[in-house]
């Protein structure tokens, strides 16, 4: 689950709280927060897999405040840096049953008593750092939430083949521009989601060499 997070973060270059909600459980709501039911995985007539992730853009005013709008995901080579094969293994590995996955945070950890809760912004953030530690990192607190955001943008960027308007529209960023995004087409996402993928990034079992990359 923790390599999911992280790699869906970076991918649909999504906000902390967008994934990670920075609610108290008592307060985790599924009409705002993503849940399980908000993951549809697709094939094509032409055999090309995909996922959607219906997320609630954060910092939208006015009625957009509380719609969830679709994230598509490209299926890539099943390494590290696919979010398609994250999120497949995360279904795989941490199943929940059909009649629960409206009520399950999609991103769910287990607090001290045992309990599943939703992954939280603090916790999400601590998993960022323990990562860049592990990586060498000397100064991990210049790292958060939002770092998979950004270093999402840059990698996308990275392409060259990247306008600013697509880049404000796929990052969902606070703007009349952005509005643009929802009128996106699926092909225009995936094409976009495929984008990701040419910014060549290194997953954490290339760069350490004793690294077991889990669901």
């Amino acid at each position: 689950m923790r390599h999911a997070l992280l790699v869906v973060a970076w991918h649909v270059l999504a906000r902390g709280g967008e994934l990670a909600p920075a609610v108290p459980a008592s307060q985790w709501d599924a009409r705002l927060h993503p849940t399980r039911a908000d993951v549809e995985f697709h094939v094509s007539p032409h055999g090309r897999r995909s996922a959607v992730i219906w997320l609630r853009p954060l910092k939208k005013h006015g009625r957009a405040r509380d719609m969830k709008v679709p994230q598509y995901v490209a299926e890539f080579d099943g390494g590290g840096a696919d979010a398609y094969a994250a999120l497949q293994r995360l279904f795989q590995f941490d199943p929940v049953p059909d009649g629960a996955k409206a009520t399950t945070p999609l991103f769910r950890r287990w607090d001290a008593q045992g309990r599943a809760v939703h992954a939280t912004v603090a916790w999400m953030r601590a998993l960022v750092r323990l990562r860049v530690r592990q990586l060498g990192y000397a100064d991990p607190f210049e790292w958060g939430a939002h770092s998979c955001r950004i270093g999402g943008a840059t990698d996308l960027t990275s392409t060259g083949r990247v306008s600013p308007l697509l880049l404000q529209a796929k990052g969902r960023w606070a703007s009349d521009i952005g509005q643009i995004y929802s009128r996106m087409t699926r092909r225009a996402q995936l094409a976009a989601s495929e984008l990701m993928y040419a910014a060549k990034g290194r997953d954490l079992e290339e760069l350490l060499p004793n690294f077991n990359q889990a669901a």
